[in-house]
Order: structure tokens, then sequence, then C-alpha cells
């Protein structure tokens, strides 16, 4: 599938902008920095991020999701939806 048809699927299904897929390891922290779980980035987008969690846990209210080893590229983010191990996550900041 090339990007114009990914974007026309993305427009499609009601969503704000398109998303990429990837699979790509990512960490859950806390508002803290505590760690609090491992994760599969699935797919992508400016506002949000499809996750595969690594147990079946109820994410926190707002946490960060980390796309480096380090955590120090990472993003603010809200639950948009969670189904077991699978969830949406929506950005809450503004980079």
């Amino acid at each position: 599938m090339h990007t114009n048809a990914r974007c026309e699927l993305a427009m499609y299904s009601g969503r704000k902008s398109p998303r990429f897929k990837l699979d790509t390891p990512g960490m859950i922290y806390d508002p803290q920095g505590n760690p609090v779980l491992k994760c599969t980035v699935r797919d992508i987008s400016a506002t949000g991020a499809g996750l595969k969690l690594s147990e079946d846990v109820p994410l926190p209210k707002s946490f960060f999701l980390a796309f480096t080893r380090d955590g120090m590229v990472r993003r603010c983010c809200e639950p948009a939806w969670q189904l077991s191990i699978v969830a949406g996550v929506r950005f809450t900041d503004e980079s």
C-alpha cells in the first residue's frame, strides 16, 4: 500500500491525520518518570498511536510514551480506548 492509499484509508476511517504502520519497541512512563509497562508501537500519526501492551493492565490516565531506550524521545499521552493488550492513545502535548 503506498502513502496515498494510507492517507485515503485514514480519512475514510474518520481520523484527523493519517496513521503510519510501525513495529517498534516503546515504554510507558508515569508522570513522575518511572517505567510502568513495555509496549510495541504498532502505528502512529500526528495526533496519537496504536499500542500493543506487554501485559493486560489498565493504562494510567496520563503518561509518557517513550520511543527510545533512554526515554529521551517521548510524548505525553492519555488513553483513547483499550481492549486488553491493544490500545489507542492520544497525544496531549503540543509537540
